[in-house]
């Protein structure tokens, strides 16, 4: 008998699990309004493939102390604060994107850009939930919690008692700059300053230690390598790029002997005519290449 009953207990917390991650997925469509280039269950597993976030009497978190403390004096920087502050945005999409509006060249949106937009969109659906398994498998203490400090962002009671490690915020952002850097190559150091600077934002706000924006890096990277392996996410990503390139009248194109004439001629810097196996610029076909 009690072997019956722990069967049908155990059946019922299934079921109740089950359930909840149904609802969970939902939810997820629901909020990203759209559903996911690669199921959750097909996706690296980042209990597995990441570190556990460093010891109490670790080198590594005595740096998180060093940087915690460097975050706390970069609020002396009003402009620097309401960066930050922005970059603690979570609900509202377009406003995340807003904040790589001028390392991108473009305002992204639904409506001025649906294929840019709806990409991000599919992506971050993707890659966005992957963290919450390994923010309860460590529920580590955020930085405002075991200082016992205000937030500038003012997000305390949203993410009190919320695992600290990975950072989510982070996650997603260095997974928007590696999604916008392919979309546009060429403002590439831009975008990666940029997503650098999100990252940063998080510690200056209290929100997460070092370690965690760092380690985040390497799970978005992680997880993007993956997503180039489907067939969907690259047609989207070829959209994308043909919008990005519409919308700013530019044109991506490889160098390579695909496109390259056998008779073009190579210009150095200064104008001058020079030999095909000197560096300069390539005009072939009435376009410019770098060489």
């Amino acid at each position: 008998m009690r072997y019956i009953l722990l069967a049908a207990f155990a059946c019922c917390l299934t079921t109740a699990f089950a359930d909840a991650v149904d609802t969970n997925y939902e939810k997820d469509n629901t909020f990203y309004g759209t559903t996911p280039y690669i199921e959750l269950a097909n996706m690296p597993d980042l209990g597995a493939c990441m570190p556990a976030h460093p010891a109490f009497d670790s080198p590594e978190f005595a740096n998180d102390i060093v940087r915690y403390c460097w975050g706390k004096q970069q609020r002396e920087d009003a402009a620097r604060v309401e960066e930050a502050i922005a970059d603690a945005e979570w609900d509202d999409l377009e406003k995340v994107y807003a904040n790589w509006k001028e390392a991108f060249g473009l305002t992204v949106s639904k409506e001025a850009t649906p294929k840019i937009y709806a990409l991000l969109n599919k992506t971050l659906r993707t890659t966005d939930p992957t963290r919450r398994a390994v923010k309860a498998k460590y529920s580590r203490q955020r930085p405002f919690e075991r200082f016992n400090d205000t937030m500038p962002s003012h997000e305390e009671d949203e993410l009190r008692g919320e695992g600290s490690y990975p950072s989510g915020h982070t996650l997603r952002g260095w997974t928007i700059t590696l999604i916008l850097a392919q979309i546009a190559p060429t403002r590439a150091a831009e975008i990666y300053k940029r997503g650098m600077d999100y990252g940063y934002s998080r510690v200056i706000v209290g929100a997460h230690w070092q370690s965690d924006v760092d380690n985040s890096r390497m799970a978005a990277s992680l997880l993007f390598s993956v997503l180039q392996t489907n067939a969907d996410f690259q047609n989207d990503m070829k959209l994308a790029q043909q919008e990005y390139q519409e919308k700013t009248a530019t044109r991506v194109r490889p160098l390579s002997a695909a496109n390259k004439s056998t008779n073009a001629q190579v210009y150095a810097i200064d104008g001058r005519p020079v030999d095909g196996q000197t560096h300069g610029i390539v005009v072939s076909d009435g376009q410019k290449y770098i060489q």
